[in-house]
């Protein structure tokens, strides 16, 4: 019984090992075939494909696949002209300083960049080409912009960019500049260096990028970081208006008198110190002055109408009139006149210690704004 046991599994296994060689055989053939027809096919075309870009190559997001160098080159000019005219930007904390294309002789370098993209396209051995074209499986790419530009150029307007971006600290103010009234917030002080601002910028054109964050070496922190929104006054001297703002919104605008060439109105911020209703207007002595009585109580002969507001600018008031024809024109000794309704509007929304700015013109306002007025 052992021994027919044995040979009976002997068998078994030698049929399993004529079977095992049979597929081996037949599996070796097939592959032999397979080989033999596809590998012509494959390296027909590969050889085909070259001088071309691979299916899926991109440079600088322009879609390149099966096109050649000087195609290539062709449609990334056409289709980057609006990306090569960029500027440079420097950005600074919450500053953007611009750098024109033009002024550095910055352009896209299209041939060098198609070249170089080219070139890494092709650095893959044939095998892997082969066996990507048979499973339709192209090796994707993407290249950054390749750039030119002039070095000295850069250098000069990096060094002059460098008066911007180094400033030094600046509390919250309130901007009139402009002809209205704008909440300009606290700003750090910070420092940079020339030659690391200047590595950076080469670093991203080299990388194909044209935005620069300003490597920053010291801040000086702003202590006051934002202006209070209140209501406030702006008289304009050369559009001879007054207007009421709270924070940056315009609540009112009236036409008014100013002073004129001889008794100019002191430009500059102020605040209100006083405010009258029906106010007592007393002589002060000036030439203007010296036939008139040495004061005027209430009422419709009183040069002060019905409402007077003091600021401490030179005894300046603003103040009702009757004189309304002088309304819209440079004609006081100084003071600030309006229409009787106007100013008695006004007045209900005065207070002590209000803040006045008059200023010049828009655009020129006569005094910095940014600075702390001399009597705070």
């Amino acid at each position: 019984m052992g021994m027919k046991k044995a040979t009976y599994r002997s068998l078994c296994w030698l049929g399993s090992q004529q079977t095992y060689r049979v597929v081996l055989v037949a599996g070796s053939v097939f592959l032999f075939i397979l080989s033999a027809v596809l590998l012509p096919f494959l390296l027909a075309a590969d050889v085909s494909a070259f001088g071309r870009f691979p299916a899926g190559a991109r440079v600088g997001r322009v879609y390149v696949g099966k096109l050649t160098k000087e195609e290539a080159v062709a449609r990334c000019n056409g289709r980057l002209a609006e990306v090569a005219s960029q500027p440079l930007v420097l950005k600074a904390d919450y500053d953007t300083i611009p750098i024109n294309a033009a002024d550095i002789g910055l352009q896209i370098d299209y041939k060098r960049m198609v070249g170089q993209a080219y070139e890494k396209a092709w650095d893959v051995n044939i095998i892997e080409r082969m066996a990507r074209t048979l499973l339709n499986k192209p090796k994707a790419m993407s290249l950054p912009l390749v750039a030119r530009y002039d070095e000295q150029k850069l250098k000069a307007a990096v060094k002059t960019a460098m008066g911007l971006i180094n400033c030094t600290q600046r509390n919250a103010y309130v901007d009139v500049s402009s002809g209205a009234v704008k909440l300009m917030p606290g700003r750090d002080g910070r420092v940079a260096k020339f030659d690391q601002v200047l590595a950076e910028a080469s670093k991203v054109l080299a990388n194909g990028g044209r935005v620069v964050t300003v490597p920053v070496v010291t801040r000086t922190p702003a202590k006051a970081k934002e202006v209070k929104a209140q209501i406030v006054i702006l008289v304009n001297l050369d559009e001879h208006t007054l207007s009421l703002y709270e924070g940056g919104n315009l609540l009112a605008r009236y036409p008014v008198a100013t002073g004129s060439k001889k008794y100019p109105t002191c430009i500059g911020e102020w605040k209100v110190v006083r405010g009258e209703k029906n106010p007592t207007w007393y002589n002060r002595g000036a030439a203007w002055s010296e036939n008139m009585p040495w004061m005027m109580p209430p009422g419709p002969n009183n040069p002060l109408g019905t409402r007077a507001i003091t600021i401490n600018g030179g005894g300046v008031m603003i103040h009702g009139t009757n004189d309304t024809g002088s309304i819209g024109y440079s004609a006081s000794h100084g003071c600030i006149r309006m229409r009787m309704p106007n100013v008695e509007q006004l007045f209900e929304y005065v207070y002590l210690g209000m803040p006045v700015y008059i200023i010049k013109k828009s655009g020129d306002p006569g005094f910095d704004c940014s600075k702390k007025a001399f009597w705070k």
